[in-house]
């Protein structure tokens, strides 16, 4: 879209080269380390019972997760994503400057970028969208038009919002008054590849996108909510990183107008999201990849304070997450990756209630997706979920088979009691059983455990 800008000129206070390989090196580690030292997230747990059944689309997200995840594993697909969308931010920076210092800069940056670290530790649906939206934004910069389209296929196979970068792609070009043919042929492919996700979806009553839509942008939205997103990206973004991104996108380089769409595009629309209903705080997460790139060319101090506050609030965390010693009233960071490995226990639910035997129980009910993933993905037993739960790709899936006289387990957390569409169906129900999950002496989650018993005919 435009010619390589020249690289910025030489300073003493410049990022050094050391330095970003330092930093790069230890947001690796620190990735591995997360990786594999804590419990695996609720979300990936769902994505993990998607790779179990391989399909075309899925209620919440399209398919490529689910896919990467059962060629790779969970750990492999994050670390994978995480650690090529570092390289294609330093290939991006490279050919953006035409100088090296300055990719090791925009990686540096990226690698502690706390939404990257996330996406690079933990496999989600934007593990693998940051790292083709950012291969896109790299092909689309060189103008390599068939790479360009193959990526922003796979980034649409990732999450439906990969859109926003042909809307960006669209504005840059139009505001330079050039638009390649070349382009619509990238469309064309972009589109060939998200074909078959369309037609699930058309197949299935629209599921998916329609889920997208009331989820991102029809609820009760305001003022408040569009402050917490604001908030949010302080955190998830950074704290100083942030605001350069706005900066960056109304003072920077002419030459990059196609980079600061890629920011500006995103943080808008997301942020239009936020004031109509509650959003999640990662949804932006791909615009601080060109962002981290632009502020590669910036004064040193900005790069040097943007890396130092994002570096200690992710050294802090992590810290955290492995010698907790401040406690907090509900410590959500805690509670998100520790302690769900006693679900494991599930798996022989004999030893929760002395009177059942071996065998007794087929299925286990869960009061919402999150923690029937878990549970499934620790005990390996049959789940479904059960109740006025928000619906999910459980609901699209047969339920578990129970045939009359079986018995199930109800599980949950700080939730209902056993809803009657399923205790309807059964004789009897014992009083529960509890299950504590326990990290360094704290007591993270409570789970009651009802056995259910005698299914009717």
């Amino acid at each position: 879209m435009a010619s390589p800008a020249p690289a910025p000129p030489p300073s003493s206070a410049d990022l050094g080269l050391k330095s970003s390989l330092v930093v790069v090196g230890v947001a690796l580690v620190l990735r591995v380390v997360l990786a594999l030292g804590t419990n695996v997230y609720f979300d990936t747990a769902y994505y993990w019972q998607w790779a179990r059944r391989l399909d075309w689309g899925y209620y919440d997200h399209p398919p490529l997760v689910a896919w990467l995840i059962a060629a790779l594993g969970i750990h492999a697909t994050a670390l994978v994503c995480g650690t090529g969308t570092v390289v294609a931010v330093w290939g991006l920076a490279r050919d953006v400057y035409a100088d090296r210092a300055a990719a090791w800069r925009a990686a540096a940056l990226w690698s502690v970028v706390p939404a990257g670290m996330v996406a690079g530790t933990w496999a989600t649906p934007d593990s693998p969208l940051l790292l083709f939206w950012t291969l896109a934004l790299w092909a689309l910069w060189r103008e390599r038009w068939l790479l360009a389209g193959l990526a922003c296929g796979l980034a649409l196979l990732s999450k439906f919002p990969a859109v926003l970068l042909g809307a960006a792609f669209l504005l840059a070009g139009l505001s330079q008054r050039r638009l390649p043919a070349w382009a619509w042929g990238t469309a064309a492919l972009a589109a060939a590849c998200v074909t078959p996700v369309l037609l699930w979806n058309a197949g299935h009553d629209w599921v998916g996108i329609a889920f997208q839509l009331r989820h991102g942008l029809d609820g009760k939205g305001g003022w408040a909510t569009l402050g917490e997103f604001v908030g949010g990206q302080f955190v998830f973004g950074g704290l100083v990183l942030f605001p350069l991104a706005w900066v960056y996108a109304v003072r920077g380089p002419p030459t990059q107008v196609l980079l600061r769409m890629a920011t500006v595009v995103p943080l808008l629309f997301f942020g239009y999201a936020a004031a109509r209903a509650r959003g999640e705080v990662n949804w932006p997460a791909m615009a601080y990849v060109s962002v981290c790139v632009g502020v590669a060319g910036m004064r040193p101090v900005w790069q040097r304070v943007a890396l130092a506050t994002n570096l200690a609030l992710v050294l802090a965390v992590t810290s955290h997450l492995f010698f907790p010693v401040l406690r907090f009233k509900r410590d959500t960071a805690l509670w998100r990756t520790q302690g769900w490995d006693v679900l494991s226990a599930l798996a022989r639910p004999h030893t929760l209630f002395p009177d059942m035997k071996p065998g007794d129980v087929v299925a286990v009910y869960a009061a919402n997706y999150q923690l029937a993933s878990q549970i499934a993905h620790y005990a390996k037993v049959p789940v479904g979920t059960a109740g006025p739960v928000r619906f999910s790709q459980y609901d699209l899936w047969p339920p578990p088979t129970v045939a009359p006289g079986q018995d199930v387990l109800w599980v949950e957390e700080d939730g209902p009691f056993a809803p009657s569409a399923l205790t309807d169906r059964f004789t009897a129900m014992d009083e529960p059983a509890y299950l504590y999950g326990t990290y360094k002496g704290r007591v993270l989650h409570t789970f009651r455990v009802w056995w259910v018993r005698d299914a009717k005919p």
